[in-house]
């Protein structure tokens, strides 16, 4: 499993704080996106008694320390301290229109309104009400946006993988934007998308966070996998992870980072549909005998991501 500091962070991302599937290459979930408690939702303005949530910057990196103030409602002025791994709570009654507010040192503080997890009908009934903040720092973000090849390389000491599979290169697009929260400052999320190779379903791109020259390339934190190959009919490559590094002003044309987290080569007896799944149980993530006709799955932390602009 991850251990890098950043760990709990991305966990919070990929589950949206709405709940997790079962974990390594168990489904095919992307980053939950947060709904907006502008919307709409059944049954009027919700009120909570507790939400809970994380403070990171940009770049996904945690806030320890940071302060999370209620700016309205009765519990205008309480505030909460964020732990080691970022994380926070705060109790009391706050309904959809309540702001909060997030400062760090050396950060730029942002306000903003609590979050309903997707899928919620009558939210929160149905999902946990979250707050997620991304602080810029004072440094301006470099802009990564452009065409690259991606190339992804297997930690020399995974076993089980096939020699062919243990370096993989596409084309790859960056765009600025990213697909998982509307709460990041201007300038400092982007998406990348493989291209060149048949991919399963949507799984061809994942999200990239920036603090000043800092990049984080979120590949779902070591959930589940935001990128698969699908090599033959039943055959497929799956990558999930987390890099990062520091890239330079401007960035760099090249950039290698040790990326931790893992590599999946599968064969199915028959077809997955547009998830990944390979024959591990929804509930606990453990393999299910016979269910896969070929699996090599390799963690490590010694895996490495290459972009080279184009």
């Amino acid at each position: 499993m991850m251990n890098n500091a950043n760990g709990v962070v991305l966990l919070i991302l990929a589950c949206g704080l709405a709940g997790c599937g079962s974990g390594s290459s168990s489904s095919s979930a992307r980053p939950l996106t947060p709904l907006s408690p502008s919307a709409s939702v059944p049954g009027g303005s919700p009120t909570v008694s507790s939400i809970s949530g994380f403070v990171s910057d940009s770049g996904f990196r945690p806030l320890g320390g940071a302060r999370v103030e209620v700016l309205d409602g009765p519990q205008a002025g309480a505030s909460a301290i964020a732990d080691a791994s970022g994380q926070v709570t705060l109790s009391g009654t706050f309904d959809s229109a309540t702001r909060f507010r997030a400062s760090s040192d050396g950060h730029v503080s942002a306000i903003q309104t609590w979050n309903c997890s997707v899928g919620a009908i009558n939210c929160p009934t149905n999902a946990r009400p979250w707050l997620g903040f991304y602080l810029a720092v004072l440094a301006s973000p470099v802009n990564i946006a452009g065409n690259y090849t991606l190339t992804f390389t297997a930690d020399d000491a995974c076993v089980g993988l096939p020699d062919d599979m243990r370096t993989r290169t596409y084309a790859a697009t960056i765009t600025p934007g990213a697909l998982f929260s509307p709460n990041s400052p201007p300038g400092t999320a982007f998406h990348l998308t493989v291209s060149g190779a048949p991919f399963l379903g949507t799984l061809n791109g994942f999200d990239i966070g920036v603090a000043g020259d800092y990049v984080d390339f979120f590949l779902d934190g070591g959930h589940d996998p935001p990128v698969v190959e699908q090599l033959a009919a039943n055959t497929y490559l799956a990558f999930s992870g987390n890099a990062a590094a520091s890239v330079g002003t401007p960035p760099a044309s090249t950039i290698s980072a040790p990326l931790e987290g893992w590599i999946d080569y599968c064969v199915m007896p028959s077809a997955m549909g547009s998830g990944y799944n390979c024959g591990t149980s929804d509930r606990t993530g453990d393999p299910i005998p016979g269910a896969a006709l070929t699996r090599a799955h390799c963690e490590s932390s010694s895996h490495r991501l290459i972009l080279t602009r184009r």
